[in-house]
């Protein structure tokens, strides 16, 4: 398969994905009671963290804190010991109507599953890796259709902590995202032969197909009734529009269809015929 270079890109998250992206360190105090090992804010079968994946190389390192908590500092190091674990996902599925799928061992790493809270202190890091590079991941939209979940499981403390039964999980949910990827806003005009000209000024979301490909609503139709188009981005820029769902099959484009990747913005100028005569859209969308 070609080789293809693109831009470190992590949607919704400000981070490089060459760093470290780190849950915010906190912790809960249970007064009355002895130590419990937890993971924050993961309450109930775990959050899902949703990790936004560029096709590169290097692996994106997703790291969270695993806590002790008690009603004092532990006077000793407490090792706890995690597990990738099947059943923490089927509860997920099962509580959220989701049917998420293991993610695959060759599209992870963790380093070490067992992390040690040292004597004084409550929190202790866990590092997981996961990889999208184009040799791993060699069809993106297969990778985001299977709804892939890596659901982590603390499993035991050493010292006589105990398990938080409804802190004890973390479930990572990550999706592969090409350079084109994102939140545009669209901007243009759909001339209706009877009706005439209406503005087309609305957000959209451009979702990974492919390498070079995103899908999002055509024209300013609702994707209620199943209205979408595709656009490829060739090696020179030009973009190819491909109807899908209900969309016009006949749609025809003229003019300029073109992609900037300097302002990521995207020109379209595209038809349909209907009753009356063609529909006429041409709108320009810009990454937000």
């Amino acid at each position: 398969m070609k080789s293809f270079l693109y831009s470190v890109l992590l949607a919704g998250l400000a981070a490089s994905l060459t760093g470290c992206l780190n849950d915010d360190e906190h912790y809960t105090d249970f007064k009355n009671v002895g130590a419990v090992a937890e993971i924050p804010s993961s309450a109930f079968y775990g959050i899902g963290y949703n990790q936004g994946l560029s096709i590169t190389t290097t692996p994106t390192s997703y790291t969270f804190d695993v806590n002790v908590a008690s009603p004092t500092l532990p006077t000793q190091d407490v090792t706890i010991t995690l597990a990738v674990d099947q059943a923490t996902l089927d509860a997920y599925n099962t509580n959220n109507g989701t049917s998420y799928q293991l993610l695959p061992s060759s599209l992870y790493q963790i380093a070490s599953l067992t992390t040690t809270v040292k004597a004084g202190s409550r929190l202790a890091p866990v590092a997981v890796s996961l990889y999208s590079s184009s040799d791993r991941v060699t069809d993106p939209g297969a990778y985001n259709d299977a709804e892939y979940a890596l659901p982590l499981k603390i499993t035991s403390a050493t010292n006589n902590v105990a398990v938080s039964s409804n802190y004890g999980s973390r479930i990572i949910f990550p999706k592969i995202r090409n350079q084109y990827d994102g939140t545009y806003l669209a901007k243009g005009t759909f001339n209706h032969p009877v009706n005439g000209p209406r503005s087309i000024n609305k957000e959209k979301t451009l979702s990974t197909i492919n390498l070079t490909t995103v899908q999002t609503e055509f024209a300013d139709l609702t994707t209620d009734n199943n209205y979408y188009m595709q656009l490829r981005i060739n090696s020179d820029n030009t973009v190819t529009l491909i109807p899908k769902g209900a969309s016009p099959t006949a749609t025809v484009q003229f003019g300029t269809n073109t992609y900037d990747p300097t302002t990521r913005s995207f020109t379209l100028n595209y038809k349909y015929a209907g009753s009356g005569g063609d529909r006429v859209i041409s709108e320009t969308l810009t990454r937000e």
